[in-house]
């Protein structure tokens, strides 16, 4: 953040090659990384036909969310303007996920819950996301 505006609000640059990973950015884009790979992992591990119920729901899932990654890395490095939504719908599904585990039986990781609404709040209020993804 360099300069200043006619507000006194500091400036807030984005104008470098980096800038779409500079600062808190770079947390969320290492996850998308992460969970990509992960899906990716899923899809390419197990044989959907020996798969059935809650584990082929599973599967399914992990496809979808295999090119609903790509297309998010696609609009992260274009910095689209839809990204920040695209984030947001992003970590409200992990939301959702995590508790459709609750059906399962297992145990709900609250802390993965409390750090997805965070990165939720981060994208609704973020200036520097908003001023970074602009096309």
């Amino acid at each position: 953040m360099n300069g200043k505006t006619n507000n006194n609000h500091p400036k807030i640059e984005t104008d470098f090659r980096y800038a779409i990973v500079a600062g808190w950015l770079i947390l969320p884009a290492l996850m998308i990384l992460f969970n990509l790979f992960m899906v990716l992992y899923v899809v390419f591990t197990f044989n959907p036909a020996d798969l059935g119920g809650y584990d082929l729901f599973i599967y399914i899932t992990d496809l979808v969310l295999t090119l609903f990654y790509l297309f998010i890395i696609y609009t992260w490095v274009k910095r689209k303007q839809i990204l920040p939504k695209l984030m947001i719908a992003n970590f409200t599904i992990e939301v959702l996920l995590q508790l459709a585990v609750i059906f399962v039986g297992a145990k709900i990781n609250w802390i993965y819950l409390l750090i997805s609404a965070i990165w939720i709040a981060y994208f609704i209020t973020s200036k520097r996301a908003k001023a970074t993804f602009i096309h």
